[in-house]
């Protein structure tokens, strides 16, 4: 059984090989796509993400990632694996919802 590859490296295997293949869809309502994400996108949102991740966190710290249900989360997510940084997805609040959830979340990411 040869070497199993992590997702970093499966996405950068793939954005080489099948640069314009779809990686992710996006359904609105979960059914109708309204976005599209191929391979190669992926891998240069995720690469830019990393790298601003890179300058203001060391591997191994956390990033809380407060995206609504979205395509824009996946990059996000990507480029903390590719920073070596530990995402934690949470929901951003939504109007004038209470923060106290978010706020606890946060306390313990912080405090790790």
């Amino acid at each position: 059984m040869g070497k199993q590859e992590n997702l970093v490296e499966l996405l950068v295997r793939r954005a080489l090989i099948k640069p314009e293949s779809t990686a992710y869809i996006w359904l609105q309502d979960g059914e109708k796509e309204s976005d599209i994400l191929s391979y190669l996108e992926l891998d240069s949102r995720a690469r830019a993400i990393a790298f601003h991740l890179q300058s203001i966190c060391q591997p191994g710290e956390r990033a809380l990632l407060l995206y609504p249900p979205e395509m824009e989360f996946i990059p996000a997510f990507f480029g903390c694996l590719y920073a070596g940084v530990v995402a934690v997805p949470a929901y951003p609040p939504k109007g004038h919802q209470k923060t106290s959830k978010l706020q606890a979340i946060a306390s313990v990411v912080i405090n790790m």
